[in-house]
């Protein structure tokens, strides 16, 4: 009976065999990647539908006035008020958010009593923000309900915040161009990058190249800068997408 040998690779085969591999991980890779973003772009998107038809249902028991902001008052942030309507934390959590700002395990959330002064209010709770000029903030609460907006669907009404972004609930786009509606060289300092002609306050590139926006009708979308964002001065309109007084001019 003959012995039964077994056959080794020849250096050339392993060689070959590995080029196949790290030729299929070259094809694979960025399609496992692009599949990830996708599935946190979907997610998210999720998210944001549905906390717009919070705001909506909101705006609905309170007289068709849309929520506060924690600006001047951390307790009247616009999570805790719109908790009664969602009875879930996770949502307010963007999958597209790598800020290092969210709270230690552990950490209890602050509530609407909670003294400015509690450390908790420095952890970031929400990675999503409202629109400032809907706020009660903005000259004497000027856009703060719906029956004031001539098409809210044409304007967006929340949007994802910036990793970096300091804990609070709400963007300026008042304070966002050159020259912007609201003149404070700090605040435009804080929200606006005029080298890049962007804001420093919503990612917009979190999902291939974009973001997904609220609008104030409730509906949701994803968009790219360069779609958001335009001025039309001439007509009163200073932050595009972003200015209640935009009636879908452009979009």
């Amino acid at each position: 009976m003959k012995n039964k040998t077994t056959r080794a690779f020849t250096l050339i085969e392993l060689l070959v065999v590995i080029a196949i591999i790290a030729i299929l991980a070259a094809i694979l890779f960025p399609v496992f990647a692009q599949a990830k973003v996708a599935a946190k772009k979907t997610q998210d998107l999720s998210n944001v539908k549905q906390l717009g038809t919070v705001l909506m249902l909101y705006a609905g028991d309170y007289d068709d006035r849309y929520p506060l902001t924690s600006f001047p008052s951390r307790g009247n942030n616009w999570p805790m008020q719109c908790q009664p309507y969602v009875k879930n934390w996770g949502i307010f959590r963007s999958p597209g958010d790598s800020s290092t700002l969210w709270p230690p395990a552990g950490v209890e959330r602050p509530t609407p009593d909670t003294p400015a002064s509690d450390p908790r209010w420095s952890y970031r709770w929400t990675s999503y923000l409202l629109n400032a000029y809907f706020s009660g903030g903005f000259n004497s609460g000027q856009y703060a309900t719906q029956t004031v907006l001539a098409s809210p669907a044409n304007v967006i009404y929340l949007a994802l915040a910036q990793d970096n972004v300091s804990p609070r609930d709400h963007f300026h786009p008042f304070y966002w161009g050159t020259p912007a509606e609201l003149t404070s060289g700090f605040m435009q300092n804080l929200t606006w990058d005029a080298t890049k002609n962007e804001t420093k306050e919503v990612k917009l590139l979190a999902f291939s190249q974009g973001t997904n926006y609220a609008f104030a009708d409730g509906h949701a979308k994803f968009g790219r800068w360069t779609q958001v964002w335009w001025r039309d001065t001439a007509n009163g309109i200073f932050a595009g997408s972003f200015d209640p007084r935009n009636e879908g001019r452009k979009n």
